[in-house]
């Protein structure tokens, strides 16, 4: 059992470094593939692209067709201000009240869907002290 379990690790690793080879721009192409109802060429695309075999690929599509992949932004550089954190920023924002703006601060910098930010906003305690 023990062996199997490394062979999913390694072939997870495999997997997100394919999907790490996916650029925004490929992104919006296998969803304009998808959108026109040509799926087999947005498979075609990522395998093309990441050198997926044709399960991965077809889950990998599977995955930004239903919303639960966002393509890497590593392009774009992240302007923080020194000295704070995003709980932090997020919690000053919420204890003013601010959800909607502390929601897509977290999506801004996570690539979170607004929905998980959502959560993640509404787990935040807005005082720091231990419950």
């Amino acid at each position: 059992m023990g062996w199997f379990s490394r062979r999913e690790d390694t072939d997870n690793v495999a997997l997100a470094a394919a999907r790490a080879r996916l650029t925004s721009d490929d992104v919006d192409q296998i969803r304009f593939l998808i959108t026109t109802k040509k799926a087999v060429h947005a498979v075609k695309l990522v395998r093309d692209r990441t050198g997926l075999d044709l399960k991965h690929a077809k889950g990998l599509v599977d995955d930004i067709r239903l919303g639960r992949f966002v393509p890497p932004t590593t392009d774009t550089p992240v302007v923080r201000r020194p000295g704070t954190n995003l709980a932090e920023r997020t919690r000053a924002l919420k204890a003013q009240g601010e959800l909607h703006q502390a929601t897509a601060l977290v999506v801004s910098e996570t690539g979170m869907t607004e929905t998980e930010a959502g959560l993640f906003v509404g787990a935040l305690k807005t005082d720091l002290q231990d419950s």
